[in-house]
């Protein structure tokens, strides 16, 4: 009875001891790959390739191949290549490990050119560094060729509106110097006194009529004065109140004329 028993308890470590093993070797990747020159991509022998493993790993990659393998987890693989005792070349890359599986990861070892240099040739890059500093300054300097073409654009579109703003103000002077009537031409308009007691926006438009043969539409008219349409109608019903002239309708406007004009006109046709 005993004997069963041992042999049974035998048994069951057995089976415990290799189910440890097999979820151990399920968790297990390998991570392999080839070294390279930079230059030639020719793999490159007698390399030192680590691993920041618990423990950590390394193994002369004797003929340019490496192999380790690893837990699930993040590892630095880092290579290095030595002659005559002097780190010549050297690279490292990061990698996640996520589960078992084979991972390949080949290297590329790049010359290390700063343990190498001499203090002339660490000079000489110094004045190269600051040569690159000067050229970033200047092509941030504020007076770029960006900046220029822009400012150029501003005082093209400045210009633009300057000349159109002078245009409309030079138009608007000359339709005025256009209404305005001398005192020479006062007597044969109106009466000196009648004249003197209008105000100046009225005089423009007895103006703008005595100009235009003494009749004008009404449509005409607000578009040679500077004032509202209203402004206009009420104008113009002033001076018809003052008797110097006579609106009438014909069609969809408005016909405005001198009194002077229309009894000219009544003589000429009794005539």
């Amino acid at each position: 009875m005993l004997i069963k028993k041992m042999t049974l308890l035998g048994i069951i470590c057995i089976i415990l001891l290799a189910g440890v093993q097999f979820s151990t070797a399920v968790e297990v990747a390998t991570i392999h790959g080839a070294v390279y020159e930079w230059d030639s991509f020719d793999p490159l022998e007698d390399v030192i390739v680590e691993v920041n493993s618990t423990p950590p790993q390394s193994m002369l990659a004797k003929y340019g191949i490496y192999s380790f393998n690893l837990e699930p987890g993040d590892y630095l693989i880092s290579a290095s290549f030595y002659s005559s005792n002097n780190l010549v070349a050297y690279t490292e890359e990061e990698i996640t490990v996520t589960g078992d599986g084979d991972y390949v990861l080949d290297l590329i070892l790049l010359p290390v050119y700063y343990d190498s240099l001499g203090e002339n040739e660490f000079a000489e890059l110094d004045e190269i560094a600051s040569f690159s500093d000067a050229d970033d300054e200047q092509d941030s300097s504020p007076f770029s060729l960006a900046m220029i073409a822009i400012l150029f654009i501003l005082v093209i579109l400045s210009a633009g509106a300057y000349y159109i703003v002078k245009q409309r103000s030079g138009k608007s002077t000359s339709d005025y110097e256009d209404s305005h009537i001398s005192n020479d031409d006062l007597g044969s308009i109106l009466p000196a006194d009648i004249w003197q007691g209008l105000p100046d926006d009225l005089r423009e438009v007895i103006g703008i009529i005595s100009k235009n043969d003494g009749r004008i539409t009404q449509k005409e008219l607000r578009t040679r004065v500077r004032h509202s349409e209203a402004k206009v109608s009420l104008m113009v019903s002033d001076l018809e109140s003052r008797g110097i002239v006579r609106k009438f309708k014909k069609g969809r406007g408005n016909v405005i004329i001198l009194e002077e004009s229309k009894a000219e006109e009544d003589s000429n046709q009794n005539v």
